[in-house]
């Protein structure tokens, strides 16, 4: 096979017909008269919001879809890249407590960790703070990978090494930082990027010294997480990205604003020039999404060199209708689209 098939999907928002979306997928990706003709899937990258409220019953859901497409398409757990979304944690989670003004001295307390209610303070509880997440880990991801989501902030990013492919994935929260109070709040945490960069170096350190991977074997490093870089939405504490350039990340994928994107980010440094890839939502209603934009997903055809990429951007514009392609990028003539686009990696 000269090419790897990645399935990206974002903004799920799995709730009670979760069901439903299974069939039309695997048709769709089935489907040879349409140009993909999928019979086997390498990786799937879920890039958040999977559920809608996230509750144990749309996880529930969330588990059968997953289970449903590995059993379809010949994957393994192990090759699902999963990061949560803001609508992931679980907001009836008791995490901040009130306390009256006079217990309280808010010059001393941390900023955006406390709200003024009244004649006292909403007061965030830092040791159930994590437990956001709790349902995501133990409903969904345990479930599937059979390993605990990691809830402590610094430990969410997570290198994910397949030295077979030559690939290397960072699973990243940009959700970590958000909660009721304050909606608007993502970010990715400098300590969990810091350590999972370390946990990166030491896997393929370890992976050539043991002669699993080829001292000079390219590398192609990938990051997942939910929120935009660029546009509306975006993560505002952007300084990260220099980190990834530095640790020669050249692929980054996410969700959250529900329509396509494809950003290039560095553009006058190609060597160090990293492609953002927005996967749109797969499963938002029509009056979360942006005006005539439909249901989204998206194919990405890897060569085996790693060097060339060809993203399908796929669409349901009604629901119950059948997924096609998203006519949206320009096809190098006047006038004309197509349904995919390619990449040079540098």
């Amino acid at each position: 096979m000269a090419r790897f098939g990645w399935l990206h999907l974002s903004d799920l928002h799995l709730g009670p017909h979760g069901s439903r979306l299974l069939q039309p997928l695997v048709a769709d990706l089935r489907d040879k008269n349409d140009w993909l003709g999928v019979e086997r899937l390498d990786y799937l990258v879920l890039s958040g919001d999977i559920t809608n409220r996230a509750s144990p019953e749309e996880f529930e859901k969330a588990y059968t879809f997953v289970s449903g497409l590995i059993e379809e398409f010949g994957l393994t757990a192990q090759r699902c890249i999963i990061v949560p979304g803001n609508h992931d944690l679980d907001w009836k989670t008791e995490i901040y407590r009130w306390m009256n003004k006079r217990e309280v001295n808010a010059s001393k307390l941390a900023p955006n960790t406390f709200l003024e209610a009244g004649p006292g303070y909403l007061v965030r509880d830092e040791a159930k703070y994590p437990e956001r997440f709790k349902n995501f880990s133990e409903h969904f991801y345990h479930r599937l990978t059979q390993k605990p989501y990691p809830l402590a902030p610094e430990e969410q990013c997570i290198p994910f090494l397949f030295g077979d492919d030559g690939l290397q994935f960072l699973a990243m929260n940009s959700a970590w930082e958000i909660d009721e109070h304050f909606r608007e709040r993502s970010s990715i945490s400098e300590k969990a990027l810091a350590r999972g960069l370390a946990t990166a170096d030491h896997q393929l350190a370890g992976a050539r010294a043991d002669g699993k991977l080829a001292k000079d074997a390219r590398i192609l490093r990938l990051a997942v997480w939910h929120h935009p870089i660029t546009g509306n939405e975006k993560i505002q504490a952007d300084a990260f990205m220099g980190q990834l350039r530095r640790a020669e990340v050249r692929l980054c994928l996410h969700g959250h604003v529900h329509e396509e994107r494809a950003d290039l980010l560095n553009y006058l440094e190609p060597k160090r020039s990293i492609h953002v890839i927005g996967g749109g939502s797969f499963g938002a209603p029509t009056h979360e999404r942006p005006e005539s934009v439909p249901r989204l997903y998206n194919l990405l055809e890897v060569q085996r060199d790693l060097q060339r990429v060809q993203v399908h951007t796929r669409s349901r514009r009604k629901q119950g209708g059948a997924w096609e392609g998203w006519t949206v990028w320009p096809a190098g003539a006047p006038g004309l689209k197509r349904s995919s686009y390619e990449l040079t990696l540098p």
